[in-house]
């Protein structure tokens, strides 16, 4: 019997006998289920497998036999969702329990943490949203940059340690000259496809980057060979392998525009590949032909649900079942806000909150505000000072709730060792009535209780401010009317390198920084490829004008069992899946 018919039986059980302990005989159950006894002995047999019934029988004519009914229809649907989601079935496990949200919470909660099976390791981590794009070179969030890493390859890479360049699917590199350079490829490079990488790869790869801004100089790439490819540049950059290690510049097979749904499930020939990926969860699987060290960490699976990471309303007391966007249980982190809330979470992963570390450093990057250079309000420094004084971050924390305020640390600076401010002189409010238009982008819960925040300081001063929320790709280009825009970005390693890529490189920056000046963001855009501006120096130059105004920095962390080997928390609030492993006990 298929296990539908068998569950509508059993709930045909539960309508005659709610009571769920009758005394009756086999005859009469047979008669009420409209079967033969035989039939019915068979059904009781299965039902008592499943774990749903206790059949006590009795021998002999006339003889009554026991029958308890041990699951009640909430936990028959319950224990049906369980073994969707072993399945992997997340669709239909949340479509099954419809409306039923904190029933799916706590399932996919039970679910979380590591496994090992014959030595098969597997890690499921939450995460608040879906992550729809993985294509290098569109704009990607912090988290989706930590996992195209996962996914591609670049022609270099960063060592971690010391923040420069090294081989990756070049093994090595030559300058030919001040404006040409020649990339020496691995050979028996596989895609998680089976094809093996060619040079043809990476010029259509490098070629793709030459739209964007930091990638403008290059000139021309061609064949040098099957294994060799040659980047002619208009300006001397010697920092060319370093650039080309930025997520824009991963390669990517030269058909990938071809290729239905690569935004989701990309073909990469780094040391995870795309398994699933929808709106409940992304499952990565070690590539076993990865060129480089085969990843120890066999199976990452990250859960999506909006409420495995809920961000309490400012009258709402914190328990410890809440926790923040952006943390993964007892794992990671972007904020160590949440310390306290993960509290109820930790004991999931292994039975003993004794077993579990902490990793925490303050962020390199944080929240900003920018005001754009389009908007009249900011026409003259007078009234970005004013905002600075409104929204100061000093005074801003003060909004916060209590359990967040005591983790946030208000900045002066894009990393916590800057410290840069605006130029002196006199503020000036804009006129009254005055109306601001402050745009964030969507699924951050933070945005709505920070942008709420500076509503009401606004409103003191007699500014209205109404919030826009975009789409992502919208917030990141900039293509909206807004006068202000609220943010937040992570830096890695190298950071400084990295702050000065951010500035020049997203759309979003690329007018506003320089105050809609084009030709002062080439001339800084030269000097920074050139050395002869630094990325502090830039930052001064953008936050002393006011056009960037940095708010606050999160503490970051990482918390996992004591068992987890080979595991570091990296700039963007992630970890490397390929050198973790778990020690058994």
């Amino acid at each position: 019997m298929t296990g539908r018919r068998l569950e509508q039986q059993y709930l045909r059980l539960l309508e005659l006998f709610p009571t769920q302990n009758v005394s009756i005989t086999l005859q009469q159950l047979a008669d009420n289920l409209h079967c033969s006894k035989r039939h019915m002995r068979s059904l009781l047999v299965q039902m008592q497998d499943a774990g749903w019934i206790d059949w006590l029988s009795v021998a002999g004519r006339g003889h009554r036999s026991q029958l308890r009914l041990l699951r009640n229809s909430h936990q028959l649907l319950v224990a049906k969702a369980e073994k969707l989601l072993d399945q992997g079935s997340y669709d239909e496990a949340i479509n099954l329990l419809g409306e039923e949200k904190q029933l799916v919470t706590s399932l996919l909660r039970s679910k979380l943490g590591y496994s090992i099976r014959d030595d098969y390791q597997s890690l499921r981590v939450p995460y608040y949203r879906s992550i729809p794009n993985l294509y290098p070179g569109t704009p990607l969030r912090r988290s989706e940059v930590h996992l195209v890493r996962q996914i591609f390859n670049g022609l270099t890479r960063v060592n971690e340690q010391n923040g420069l360049p090294e081989p990756d699917l070049a093994h090595h590199w030559r300058q030919l000259d001040a404006l040409s350079w020649r990339f020496y490829l691995r050979p028996g490079v596989q895609f998680h496809d089976g094809r093996e990488l060619t040079s043809e790869d990476i010029v259509v790869s490098v070629n793709r980057c030459r739209l964007q801004p930091l990638f403008s100089h290059i000139t021309r790439v061609y064949q040098s060979g099957t294994l060799s490819v040659v980047v002619e540049l208009a300006e001397p950059d010697n920092q060319l392998p370093l650039l080309l290690s930025h997520p824009t510049a991963l390669i990517l097979p030269a058909d990938h525009q071809s290729r239905a749904d690569f935004s989701s499930r990309p073909i990469g020939t780094g040391p995870y590949q795309v398994s699933e990926n929808n709106d409940w969860h992304l499952l990565l699987k070690a590539f076993d032909h990865y060129f480089g060290f085969r990843a120890l960490l066999d199976e990452v699976e990250v859960l999506m649900w909006p409420d495995l990471s809920t961000l309490p309303k400012k009258e709402e007391p914190v328990s410890s079942s809440q926790t923040l966007p952006g943390q993964s249980a007892a794992w990671l982190s972007s904020s160590i806000s949440d310390v306290d809330y993960v509290a109820g979470h930790a004991v999931s992963f292994t039975g003993k909150p004794s077993d579990f570390s902490i990793e925490m450093f303050l962020e390199r990057g944080g929240y900003f505000l920018l005001c754009d250079s389009r908007s009249s309000l900011w026409k003259s420094i007078e009234t970005r000072r004013w905002l600075r004084e409104k929204l100061n971050p000093n005074l801003l924390i003060q909004q916060l709730i209590e359990p967040i305020r005591q983790f946030w640390v208000p900045t002066g600076s894009l990393l916590p060792s800057w410290f840069h401010c605006m130029d002196a002189g006199k503020s000036q409010a804009p006129k009254a009535p005055c109306r601001l238009r402050l745009a964030y982008h969507a699924q951050h819960p933070e945005y709505t209780m920070l942008a709420g925040d500076m509503q009401r300081v606004l409103a003191e001063a007699g500014v209205e401010l109404e919030l826009i929320e975009l789409g992502y790709e919208l917030w990141a280009t900039g293509e909206a009317e807004a006068d202000l825009w609220l943010g937040t970005v992570n830096f890695p390693v190298p950071e400084e390198w990295n702050v000065g890529a951010w500035l020049l490189g997203m759309p979003l920056l690329k007018n506003n920084i320089s105050g809609g000046n084009g030709v002062l963001f080439e001339q800084w855009l030269q000097q920074w490829r050139s050395q002869q501006l630094s990325s502090q120096q830039l930052v001064q130059n953008v936050v002393g004008e006011g056009w960037l105004q940095p708010l606050f920095h999160h503490w970051m962390r990482l918390k996992g069992p004591s068992q987890a080997q080979g595991i570091h928390l990296n700039n963007l609030g992630w970890f490397d899946f390929k050198t973790t492993w778990m020690e058994p006990d």
